[in-house]
């Protein structure tokens, strides 16, 4: 595993020139690749020179869409995927080697077997391009009971149910596991085993804790808290099993408001101080 500053998701501000050097003095082996820079060649390498310099490793490909929303459709899809073809392949250029997009369990318009062949034949479109260009690319599941059930028609929002869309496109993509939708969604040590089995296809881990006092489905998406700070989830159990199981990709701490607020007023190393410190929870627990 190596350890990822993700800015971008962290919401907290700064240039990629001021960022590294303290993501490498708090112990990360990563650090978020910043949108901008994935159409311009020339920034592309110089963002590509600060990272080696500080001797960082890329996080994720930042995709130009949410690729399985119902309305990147048409001409929005098919210009979505041009501009995935463009970031792909500078991506890859400057070291990125995964991207990922989530996949939404409810949805207004398809029931299960129709959204589940619609959602094949897109996947099959974006790892074409993904496969390309040699990223590795993931699908991960959501489990908040608010997810699952905004909608007319249930989804997939488990493990097994986003492998099994990549594995009926061919195989090649992948998942991301988030302790958070893992708990929202299943809570099950089976689905969690089973993800370690065939973590050679993860292409992340986002750390999270739960909102204290709720229950796993009465958590709500964009309310997470720090990995280990509330103890709703055994955040540092999950990553001791990915670890004893060989996943050698990258990690990130991921929660959502109120911390992503509060880190973008403060300032940046404070931020990346406190996320360091949660990292070594999980590590040292």
């Amino acid at each position: 595993m190596y350890k990822v500053l993700d800015t971008n998701l962290l919401g907290i501000p700064g240039t990629l020139a001021e960022l590294a050097p303290l993501a490498r003095q708090y112990g990360f082996d990563g650090i978020s690749l910043p949108r901008e820079v994935l159409l311009d060649p020339a920034r592309a390498d110089e963002a590509a020179a600060i990272v080696a310099k500080h001797g960082l490793r890329w996080g994720l490909l930042q995709t130009p869409v949410d690729f399985f929303s119902d309305d990147v459709e048409g001409d929005v899809l098919e210009e979505a995927l041009k501009t995935l073809e463009a970031c792909a392949a500078i991506g890859a250029r400057i070291g990125v080697q995964y991207a990922y997009n989530h996949v939404w369990p409810s949805n207004t318009q398809r029931p299960f077997e129709a959204n589940f062949r619609w959602h094949v034949e897109r996947l099959k479109r974006i790892q074409e391009v993904c496969q390309r260009h040699g990223i590795r690319y993931g699908l991960e599941f959501l489990g908040p009971h608010e997810l699952r059930t905004r909608a007319q028609y249930p989804f997939v929002h488990t493990i097994a149910g986003v492998l099994a869309i990549a594995d009926a496109a061919g195989g090649y993509t992948g998942f991301l596991f988030d302790s958070y939708h893992w708990f929202c969604g299943s809570c099950r040590l089976d689905d969690l085993f089973y993800a370690a089995q065939h973590c050679d296809r993860m292409v992340n881990m986002h750390l999270n804790d739960g909102v204290a006092g709720r229950a796993p489905d009465e958590q709500r998406d964009m309310e997470r808290e720090m990995p280990m700070t509330t103890g709703i989830i055994d955040t540092a159990m999950l990553y001791r099993v990915f670890r004893e199981h060989g996943y050698a990709g990258p990690v990130m701490c991921e929660p959502m408001r109120p911390t992503t607020g509060r880190f973008a007023s403060q300032p940046a190393e404070q931020s990346i101080a406190e996320v360091a410190e949660a990292f070594r929870r999980v590590e040292n627990r």
